[in-house]
């Protein structure tokens, strides 16, 4: 619990996300721990719920899950993911908005094709099945998404790796928007 809590003020501080957009997740055996809907991701403490991985037995603490939590379970169950982080960083939405949904952001620089190699743009609105379905379906191949006008998605073995990974999708449209810019 105190790793999101740690990642959580992280994100805001990196400006991955607002304090009261995103949320954080890590699974642990057959459950996950996740933020709670409408918490502060940089005032976490007593804001995270232990809630059952499999949607076949809802409990009772989901109504206060984050209404990602769909989102999150569809991704545990079909990816390798143990951590998931999801921010709102402001080039990768702005950037996510000048692609065709189902298109892929292509990096420009070095670090980001190592990476990432390309960034998925899938559609959904928030807490839909169908965002569920199509981050789930992206990250499977892929260890970031960002959703069209969203957000992004990040997945990792490790709640570290999942920040790196959206720290490293910000970076990348950042540059990719910065260089399409200076083109025109």
């Amino acid at each position: 619990m105190q790793e999101l809590i740690k990642y959580g003020k992280k994100i805001v501080e990196a400006g991955l996300a607002h304090s009261h957009f995103g949320n954080v997740s890590k699974r642990v055996g057959d459950q996950m721990l996740i933020s709670t809907t409408g918490s502060m991701l940089d005032e976490l403490e007593g804001q995270i719920v232990t809630v059952p991985i499999d949607a076949a037995t809802p409990d009772e603490l989901d109504v206060i899950a984050s209404t990602e939590l769909n989102v999150h379970r569809a991704i545990y169950k079909e990816t390798s993911a143990l951590a998931i982080l999801h921010g709102h960083s402001e080039y990768a939405v702005v950037t996510s908005m000048l692609y065709e949904p189902g298109g892929q952001i292509v990096p420009e620089d070095s670090e980001s094709v190592y990476f990432l190699h390309e960034i998925p743009v899938v559609t959904g609105g928030v807490g839909s099945e169908e965002l569920a379905r199509n981050a789930a379906n992206a990250l499977r191949d892929h260890k970031g998404i960002v959703v069209q006008g969203h957000g992004t998605f990040a997945r990792g073995a490790t709640v570290d790796e999942a920040f790196v990974i959206l720290s490293s999708i910000e970076h990348a449209c950042t540059v990719k928007y910065l260089v399409d810019s200076a083109k025109k």
